[in-house]
């Protein structure tokens, strides 16, 4: 890397951003890129095709924050991000290793770590198919009580079965699972370098990302305790957005409501879907609880619930619409974080009451205090970019396919939905073997 400069690089003709073009040989010609598929802080991937050409998905390693590209090669943005780099790319290998010992079918399988361009990629299995969001709104029916169950019982079998490997997700949601065409929910993209990555050094914090309805409060404050009780949180949220037709409210901004002494604006599912299995609906309100130490601790401890070997103990938002927080049992960075939320709070709801305050027409002053309630709300969510009415729009995107295409049918495959059957776009599953 001795060439390398903080200085950017002039524009490339035809370039369109800091992707690889499509056409890009990688691994001494073993994969061709076919297109770019998404980005995140951390990296990029890509739909790929071996030298057999079946189909597969390439990620880069790529912190954005730190680095850009010439041509193929990846360049930093300084030489004093050297350090930064390679923590980022040793945390990049260390996490598609860790990928690679898994096998099971509800999981996506890596098969190659590599070298290349001045930074590392890995492999992965792909998926024929479409992700949760794309599904739940183009398929009601996935969204009946049974699919739920289902999809709920399925889910926590590969989340423990991960868990139980010393691994976290980190990054669960409608988006990062996807159904094969055989009905096979599959878990992708998992944000475990991510988290390590904030934990190696003050740069390498830019690239942690969260995302706003299904992340955990504790996924917002970089080093902050994290463990399986993390992934629970995430998945019931995920099943929220399934029942309800909405992702929750963001965990921080629930945070900032509690420690202000407001009542939590999560709104519990217990009680409001007759149709659905109360210990699931208990159980996932139980997960959505603000703190790790209220939520059920494990998968397993989850499962136990549903199959009726254990009872919730214990409360979760559903107890108390109110709660109250113990300074003593937060540490400072929480704390601090916590305040600057409501600080910022303050000043919205100011700001918007001094909006409402213009208004004093008598005739029409109902109509103003609901404009100002609106507006107040709005404001509110923009605290951290978030805006519920973006929410619909966003689910109704076209995802492209990613992850994994099992290799062979060994695997017992009772993980697969058994009301396949009702979506018309499934098909006979086509065996594809792995690329060795």
């Amino acid at each position: 890397m001795s060439d390398q400069s903080n200085i950017q690089p002039p524009a490339l003709a035809g370039a369109v951003g800091d992707e690889l073009a499509p056409g890009t040989a990688l691994c001494g010609g073993q994969y061709t890129i076919e297109k770019y598929l998404n980005c995140g802080g951390f990296g990029i991937t890509y739909l790929a095709r071996d030298s057999l050409g079946r189909k597969l998905v390439i990620k880069e390693c790529f912190p954005n924050a730190i680095c850009w590209r010439t041509d193929a090669t990846v360049r930093l943005r300084s030489h004093s991000y050297q350090t930064d780099f390679g923590q980022a790319v040793d945390l990049f290998k260390k996490e598609a290793r860790a990928l690679a010992a898994l096998d099971h079918p509800n999981i996506v399988g890596v098969h190659q770590i590599f070298e290349a361009n001045g930074t590392a990629y890995m492999a992965l299995d792909f998926v024929e198919g479409l992700d949760l969001l794309d599904l739940s709104h183009r398929h009601p029916e996935l969204r009946s009580p049974a699919a739920v169950s289902e999809l709920a019982g399925i889910l926590l079998e590969a989340l423990a079965y991960v868990h139980r490997s010393g691994i976290l997700h980190r990054d669960i949601s409608p988006d990062n699972i996807l159904l094969d065409t055989s009905g096979t929910p599959v878990l992708i993209d998992f944000g475990a370098a991510r988290q390590g990555a904030t934990m190696a050094s003050r740069i390498l914090s830019r690239v942690y990302t969260v995302k706003d309805g299904y992340s955990p409060q504790e996924f917002y404050f970089a080093g902050s305790a994290q463990s399986a009780a993390s992934d629970l949180y995430a998945l019931a949220a995920t099943l929220v957005h399934l029942i309800d037709g909405n992702p929750p409210p963001n965990s921080s901004l629930r945070l900032a409501a509690v420690a202000e002494g407001r009542p939590d604006p999560y709104l519990p599912l217990s009680g409001r879907f007759a149709a659905h299995d109360p210990a699931l609906l208990a159980s996932i309100d139980r997960c959505m609880s603000l703190f790790s130490r209220d939520r059920l601790p494990t998968a397993d401890a989850w499962l136990d619930v549903l199959r009726g070997k254990a009872a919730l103990e214990g409360r979760g938002p559903g107890a108390a619409r109110t709660m109250h927080i113990a300074p003593a049992v937060l540490d400072t960075q929480t704390t601090a974080a916590i305040a600057a939320l409501v600080k910022e709070n303050h000043k919205v709801v100011a700001q918007a009451g001094a909006a409402t305050a213009i208004v004093r027409c008598e005739d029409a002053a109902e109509r103003a205090r609901e404009e100002a309630r609106r507006e107040e709300e709005r404001d509110y969510w923009a605290i951290l970019n978030e805006d519920p009415a973006h929410w619909r729009d966003s689910s109704a995107k076209s995802t492209t396919a990613r992850g994994a295409v099992a290799d062979n049918d060994a695997p017992d495959r009772r993980h697969r939905l058994s009301l396949a059957a009702l979506f018309g776009w499934m098909r006979p599953r086509a065996r594809i073997d792995k690329i060795i």
